[in-house]
């Protein structure tokens, strides 16, 4: 079955000096479970949809797994609100699955390491254009079809560095958004590294570590970052963007690798 994206909800509008009965759409919200080898690993509130999707990049973003090889099978249970990830079975691998984990803005979303372990993104930060940076959020945030509908979902897309739009995905939450464009990433083999992420939330830590354990190197945002985001970005060298407008944007880090 298919879960639904949105539900019609009885509320009251007030318009001037009156208040009277509406039904607006509002996006649905779910919690799924998800399980490594059958064993619950997360509970994960999310819209329901393109739950592989979700389910691999959550993994990926955790450093549970490094690629779909890794994977043997994903059972999806929409009825018993379930999604179980089997796994290769290997000692490197039970490692990552049962390290220290930290828990960030309050989000109930686990963090994909500490400050401390962060890595340079694999391979060097692309070159991007000013131009092409501007379009790509223009197309971005015209792209969601839900949000139009209901007003209750962020957004993530992944885009080349010439502005080709190559997945694009809603949620409830901004995490799950990223979650989802990194598994659509590792179910299609997209290469990362000439990639840029797009999100419509604010680039707290927690959505940083996320790319750097992916190895992405391209943030961008119409949203703010973090003061921890920022420190983050910059130890990883990675190239983050925030506050896209058509007549500009900012360069929180990377500088040196925007064209204008």
């Amino acid at each position: 079955m298919a879960l639904p994206q949105h539900v019609m909800v009885a509320a009251f509008e007030c318009a001037g000096t009156e208040i009277g009965p509406i039904e607006l759409p509002v996006s649905a919200e779910y919690s799924f479970t998800l399980s490594v080898n059958g064993n619950p690993f997360v509970s994960i509130v999310c819209s329901g949809s393109d739950l592989e999707q979700l389910a691999l990049g959550h993994l990926a973003a955790e450093g549970v797994i490094r690629s779909a090889d890794e994977v043997r099978s994903i059972e999806i249970d929409e009825g018993a609100f379930s999604i179980n990830v089997s796994t290769a079975e290997s000692d490197e691998l039970l490692d990552r699955l049962f390290r220290i984990r930290s828990i960030a803005s309050g989000c109930g979303q686990s963090a994909a390491g500490p400050a401390d372990a962060v890595r340079r993104p694999h391979g060097k930060v692309p070159r991007v254009g000013a131009a092409v940076v501007i379009a790509s959020m223009r197309e971005f945030l015209r792209s969601s079809e839900i949000h139009t509908l209901t007003h209750g979902v962020h957004s993530a897309a992944l885009y080349s560095v010439d502005g080709t739009r190559l997945c694009f995905f809603d949620e409830i939450g901004r995490h799950n958004a990223i979650d989802k464009i990194l598994g659509c990433a590792l179910k299609e083999g997209i290469p990362l590294e000439r990639s840029m992420i797009l999100s419509t939330g604010r680039l707290a830590s927690e959505i940083v570590l996320k790319a750097i354990a992916v190895s992405a190197p391209v943030l961008i945002s119409r949203a703010a970052p973090t003061t921890r985001s920022i420190e983050l970005a910059r130890r990883a060298g990675m190239l983050m963007i925030g506050g896209v407008r058509p007549s500009g944007f900012y360069i929180f880090s990377g500088e040196g690798f925007v064209e204008c």
